[in-house]
């Protein structure tokens, strides 16, 4: 029966709904009685910020600004907060600090802005880039295997209405750097960014990324400009009594968690906020952290646990030993994957670290030292014994 329960501070359980352009919010808000036949505490909503367009699972927010049109917008929003309120549930929502969605340029402001004028856009200190890796430029890595010229013209580059256009790729171009030619190897050649092979991402990348994800770009939330312009509509959210909650998606990509819950909680007047945080056997959320706990992977894997015969541990070992040759033991194993990782697609970021080191050391990254100071980060990475590090200690 409706009304039969009330939203509280916190939520007696929560039921996920992946908000998508072919189930938005308003078809989320026909389930809502369906919700409360069940009981449900709070509805729990996926990431509602403009997307990619095309995007079912809206991590890649393009515009922080506004509810995603596609997804049904700030309106859609009202009416489905209003149906639950009325119902006593409350609402949840998935947010992304960490990263924007970069896939293509002209949908997202800021990047095409960053691109178009380089270390002089307005949004430049939005983005972690490590300008002098690149000599002064972003790279962008697109380009395929047989566009590469060696000689190092780009095939398939070409101008379209004023644009640099790569296959289906679209770039901008900078003022003035077109005018007298119409050569787009020459007007490529006088961007704020270039465009280089798809495979140096892992090795030479200039800016700060999620994992491995070359169209998932990190922006510097630790900033307070940055922290209100991507958090202006979910302010909104929590002025207006739309929101109840948040899921933080990945705060182990931020430079500062703390700090960032602690900017969060005086935004939403200390709303209910839960992590994404993965933890390794044994290891506390910090009790810093100004959140109600974690998304629940370390409960899961303990739920899992109960939904496993053990007698079946034998015999799916034997076979594994019989398909594989036998494995190594789970540290040895955990430490190899790691290390590979860090050789491979995460070396970008190994080597921006070394790069880091030398700066702070006074000392030049050139290879006879890089070389050695990597090797040795590569080791220390595959060593870590949990996730990420909090120092110092305001993280």
């Amino acid at each position: 029966m409706p009304g039969k329960h009330r939203a509280h501070r916190e939520p007696s359980s929560t039921y996920r709904l992946q908000v998508t352009e072919r189930f938005d919010l308003d078809a989320a808000r026909e389930v809502l009685p369906y919700l409360d036949d069940l009981g449900v505490g709070w509805v729990y909503l996926s990431p509602l910020l403009e997307a990619h367009p095309g995007s079912d699972h809206g991590y890649d927010v393009v515009d922080p600004s506004r509810v995603d049109p596609a997804r049904g917008g700030p309106e859609a929003l009202a009416r489905l907060s209003e149906e639950a309120h009325r119902r006593g549930i409350g609402v949840v929502v998935d947010v992304v600090p960490n990263h924007v969605g970069i896939e293509s340029p002209a949908t997202n402001g800021w990047w095409w802005d960053l691109l178009r004028h380089g270390r002089g856009s307005r949004f430049a200190s939005f983005f972690d880039v490590d300008w002098e890796a690149g000599e002064g430029r972003v790279l962008v890595p697109v380009v395929g295997d047989d566009d590469l010229g060696d000689d190092g013209r780009i095939g398939n580059l070409r101008l379209v209405d004023g644009q640099l256009g790569y296959h289906d790729h679209r770039f901008p171009v900078a003022p003035g750097t077109a005018d007298g030619t119409d050569d787009p190897q020459v007007v490529h050649g006088r961007q704020h960014y270039r465009l280089v092979g798809w495979r140096t991402a892992d090795h030479d990348l200039n800016y700060r990324r999620f994992f491995s994800v070359n169209t998932l770009a990190g922006v510097r939330v630790e900033d307070r400009d940055v922290f209100e312009a991507t958090h202006v509509e979910i302010g909104r959210w929590f002025r207006e009594g739309l929101v109840d909650g948040l899921r933080i998606d990945h705060p182990d990509g931020l430079r500062h968690p703390a700090a960032y819950l602690d900017d969060l909680a005086g935004l939403t007047d200390s709303a209910w906020v839960v992590v994404e945080k993965i933890l390794e056997p044994g290891e506390r959320l910090p009790d810093r952290w100004r959140t109600a706990g974690t998304t629940g992977y370390d409960v899961l894997a303990l739920v899992d646990r109960v939904l496993v015969d053990p007698a079946g541990e034998q015999p799916l070992g034997d076979l594994d030993d019989r398909l594989r040759g036998g494995v190594p033991p789970w540290p040895d194993l955990v430490r190899a994957n790691k290390r590979e990782v860090a050789e491979t697609i995460l070396n970008a970021e190994v080597r921006r670290i070394a790069r880091e080191l030398a700066r702070e050391l006074g000392v030049a990254a050139d290879e006879e030292w890089r070389g050695p100071v990597e090797a040795v980060l590569v080791e220390l990475l595959a060593a870590f014994p949990v996730y990420r590090s909090y120092l110092p200690r305001r993280s």
